[in-house]
């Protein structure tokens, strides 16, 4: 009887929209605005609809994005978020790689999920890379869910799909 390995999704959620950067404020101390509040609450919505239930989140140490990952993940009935700096704004994209790596190291008999909460252009960049591409094809819109799946047999990524709050 032959062993059938499972693919592994790997969903990527741009934070949701945050305020505007003020005068002598830090980008990195932006936090969500209302509509971005919403917006969290749409995509985990979005994921009870769909039965996507990540076994693992991780999220950028930046409070936007931990904000929008902590609103998904209590009304989607998630995992707590663990903070990553490697999904912090301007992560060079070989070492988000590398990162990723040991996640997808062990096969498994079931399907895993797994949920990252980051930045622009950074998730753009990570994914074209995982996808093959020689530059970005992608423009990752705020509060925006894409799947990517990870198959085991021929070692790729293939992207699933890729969905803005706004459609959910």
């Amino acid at each position: 009887m032959a062993i059938i390995l499972m693919n592994q999704y790997l969903y990527f959620l741009r934070h949701a929209t945050a305020e505007v950067i003020r005068p002598n404020q830090l980008d990195i101390d932006r936090c969500l605005i209302e509509k971005g509040r919403l917006q969290a609450r749409r995509v985990a919505q979005f994921m009870l609809r769909h039965q996507i239930a990540p076994l693992r989140v991780f999220s950028s140490p930046y409070p936007r994005a931990m904000q929008t990952a902590a609103i998904l993940c209590k009304e989607a009935q998630l995992p707590s978020a663990i903070e990553q700096d490697w999904l912090a704004l301007g992560t060079d994209t070989e070492l988000a790689q590398q990162q990723l790596t040991p996640l997808l190291a062990e096969p498994t008999l079931v399907q895993q999920h797994t949920l990252f909460i980051g930045h622009e252009p950074d998730f753009s960049q990570l994914i074209s890379a995982l996808l093959g591409l020689s530059s970005p094809q992608l423009n990752i819109k705020k509060a925006s869910l894409t799947c990517l799946a990870y198959c085991y047999s021929n070692n790729s990524f293939e992207l699933q799909w890729s969905i803005p709050a706004k459609f959910m």
